[in-house]
Formats: structure tokens, sequence, C-alpha cells
């Protein structure tokens, strides 16, 4: 996802919040991995059967979801 079409999706939703709010960080992580797993639903949602390419491509999507909550949950520490 280009960081067009993440701000697209992000803006689509829900304002940007005050960067001095205490969750700003959290949520735009948040955001960035509802976006994704989105993006991840309707690629799925296109895909008939089920191939070592598609197999790579959504475990490639859910790791990188993975990533974006692992670092907000992080900023908790």
């Amino acid at each position: 996802m280009n960081n067009e079409e993440l701000n697209n999706l992000l803006n689509a939703d829900y304002p940007i919040p005050d960067p001095a709010w205490d969750y700003a960080q959290i949520w735009q992580y948040t955001q960035e991995a509802a976006a994704q797993l989105q993006k991840l639903l309707a690629y799925m949602a296109e895909i008939e059967d089920a191939t070592p390419e598609t197999d790579q491509e959504i475990k490639s999507q859910l790791d990188s979801v993975g990533q974006r909550l692992n670092t907000a949950r992080r900023l908790f520490a």
C-alpha cells in the first residue's frame, strides 16, 4: 500500500487527531493496521484458489499488520 492509498483510507473514516493527544501515535498505527486489513480483505475476496504466491502475499500483509500493531503496543512500555 502506498502512502496515498493509506492516507485515503485513514482519512475516509476518521479525522486526523490532534498530535498532542495522548493516544495520537497509537491511533495512527492502529488506523494504518486497519487500513491494511481492509486492503487484505479486498485482495482475499478476489482470490478463487489458493496458490503459493497468494499464500505468500497474504502472509506478507499479515506480517505488516502485526508489525504496526506491535509498534503501537510497545508505546505502552
